[in-house]
């Protein structure tokens, strides 16, 4: 695991005083305990207020594997490109590039109440469990199935 500031991105480039003067910040925000592994997004404004955002590790660095790029790569496009991959692999499947199935998790909220159904593209149902379970952190998964019938 990356040692502290080697988790953090900021959204603009800092002077070495801005720099400095964050990183004390952000180092004492880090010590906190259930931090330490957590990856965050720093958003500097110009009067140097922050807006800090934590990101659990295994959503970086899943996305991290999938883009193929760095955790911090992965991290600035899970902030500045929200849905982008999701969106990649939903148009991937329409025109039948690779081998991606849409997946539909069921929960006991989506039969009871009527929920959202949440669905996502893989290539496997592994894949798509880890996706339901560790990136969107649906509770109670009751089933997930294949569906790959167009809605339009």
């Amino acid at each position: 695991m990356k040692s502290s500031l080697e988790r953090v991105v900021f959204n603009r480039d800092l002077t070495p005083e801005e720099y400095l003067s964050v990183s004390f910040f952000m180092m004492s925000v880090m010590m906190r305990p259930g931090e330490s592994d957590s990856y965050y997004y720093v958003k500097v404004n110009d009067d140097m207020s922050l807006n800090v955002t934590s990101y659990d590790p295994k959503e970086v660095l899943w996305q991290a594997r999938e883009l193929m790029c760095t955790d911090l790569q992965a991290l600035y496009a899970i902030v500045e490109y929200e849905g982008f991959y999701e969106q990649l692999l939903e148009e991937l499947w329409s025109r039948n590039i690779g081998d991606y199935n849409r997946y539909i998790a069921q929960t006991d909220k989506s039969l009871v109440d009527q929920d959202e159904t949440r669905y996502c593209f893989a290539k496997k149902e592994a894949d798509a469990y880890f996706y339901f379970d560790k990136i969107l952190h649906l509770e109670n998964i009751l089933t997930i199935r294949e569906d790959n019938e167009e809605i339009y």
